[in-house]
């Protein structure tokens, strides 16, 4: 495996649409801004033709809530690959207030490499996981 993985981020600012009825940021919002980080940073690292023919199933997903965040925070949300096997990574998510940099939320997700036409797992080509480490 590769040294050091590369942390893809984005900024986000809290709006309306996710605040519950405690006026802070419902734990469902958290979980999607993990999944579409995660999606996002493979979108980011790999071609058209990779993404039509490959893809990640979640198999195990760990969150742990620290904090919480109001309307108009704003907001850091990091994540890298961990660490992989034949068929699997393991992905970080952390999400943490820009002005401060209290961690909010960190999630670590096991995921299953499949082939997309059989959902079946597939064993990850190092042409498709190299890019993701320094």
């Amino acid at each position: 495996m590769a040294k050091e993985p590369i942390v893809y981020s984005k900024q986000i600012v809290v709006d309306h649409s996710v605040i519950d009825h405690f006026n802070h940021v419902n734990n469902l919002a958290y979980v999607r801004w993990a999944l579409e980080i995660s999606k996002e940073h493979w979108n980011a690292f790999t071609t058209e033709a990779v993404q039509n023919t490959y893809g990640w199933m979640i198999m195990h997903h760990e969150l742990t809530y620290k904090r919480q965040a109001l309307l108009d925070d704003n907001l850091i949300i990091n994540t890298h690959i961990l660490n992989y096997s034949a068929a699997t990574s393991e992905r970080k998510t952390e999400i943490l207030h820009e002005e401060n940099k209290q961690v909010i939320f960190e999630s670590v997700a096991k995921w299953c490499f499949v082939k997309i036409e059989t959902q079946k797992p597939a064993r990850i080509p190092d042409e498709i996981i190299k890019p993701f480490f320094k």
